[in-house]
């Protein structure tokens, strides 16, 4: 009788021991299902994210390249059936196109340009936005780092400098490739490169139009407070500026280094177009020159997808 009672508890011990490999077993399989259909839901949402964003993006193309550019924004023409829109702001600002889409268009000229900004102004900018004390080597610091030279200028930075701070990297010697780049120069690293990377492009601007710019360039270019800026932004929400004269009588303020692309929109653009709500998915980067030429009704500069 002892070894059928025994036997009966090892054989209670036994089955006890297999349903729970069966059901660890079960849960370990239930969990991989629920990952894979996890992993199929993300790829199904980020293929539909991908074909609404090269989607819009054609949609944003055929409305730019049929519409008017003024200084401010571009006017919609033959947009019906197609969006409701009357206008496409050219100042950054993100508007819907479409359902779970929004895109963004920003004027170079409304934008700061390294290649092309005077060092003054991007101190200021450095400045303004950063508050570091390293405005001062910035300006320099990058024409350190796009000339063909190893002489360092006035608070600048040649190749000597980061060897003695035991930096991976030297000057480049040669245009900016990237717009990430800027964040290795003397005076953009620590962090503020991040803090100033909206406001920067490397695409052309040939001039500045205050009409597109944010505050934080308006603020650095034109060397103006609170209340400047604060008058400026109310007389911008209802007309555009367009002459010298009238900025001046705006702000006291001048455009350094003025041209005779100043007011104007440039035909160069960034394009943002983002795919996914209430979380982007799917994000088109596009630098574009609206100029036609002999082969395209215009050209893609730079592009990434993520």
């Amino acid at each position: 009788m002892r070894r059928t009672r025994g036997n009966g508890g090892s054989t209670t011990i036994l089955m006890m021991l297999i349903a729970s490999v069966i059901i660890t077993v079960g849960l370990g399989f239930n969990w991989l299902v629920r990952e894979h259909i996890r992993a199929s839901e993300g790829l199904k949402n980020k293929a539909e994210a991908i074909v609404k964003a090269r989607s819009a993006y054609d949609t944003l193309m055929y409305l730019i390249l049929n519409g008017q550019i003024s200084r401010k924004e571009i006017i919609v023409v033959g947009g019906d059936g197609i969006t409701e829109l009357k206008a496409l702001p050219l100042n950054g600002q993100t508007i819907p196109l479409a359902k779970d889409v929004q895109v963004r268009i920003q004027d170079s000229n409304g934008m700061l340009s390294p290649v092309s900004l005077s060092t003054t102004v991007l101190e200021k900018m450095v400045r303004k936005s950063a508050d570091t004390g390293g405005a001062l080597s910035a300006g320099n610091s990058l024409l350190d780092w796009t000339d063909t030279d190893d002489l360092a200028r006035i608070n600048g930075a040649e190749a000597s400098f980061y060897r003695s701070q035991e930096l991976p990297y030297v000057p480049r010697n040669f245009a900016l490739q990237y717009k990430e780049e800027l964040g290795f120069v003397k005076g953009f690293d620590k962090g503020v490169y991040e803090t100033v990377r909206p406001y920067f492009t490397l695409l052309p601007a040939p001039g500045f139009n205050p009409n597109t710019a944010s505050d934080a360039v308006l603020t650095a270019y034109l060397d103006i407070g609170e209340e400047s800026l604060k008058t400026l932004k109310e007389y911008l929400s209802q007309k555009a500026v367009i002459s010298a004269a009238e900025l001046f009588a705006l702000t006291g303020r001048r455009i350094p280094g003025s041209s005779e692309d100043d007011f104007s929109s440039s035909s160069f653009m960034e394009i943002t177009v983002q795919a996914g709500a209430p979380k982007t998915i799917y994000r088109i980067n596009a630098g574009l020159n609206m100029l036609q030429n002999r082969n395209s009704p215009y050209s893609v500069v730079s592009w990434s997808e993520d």
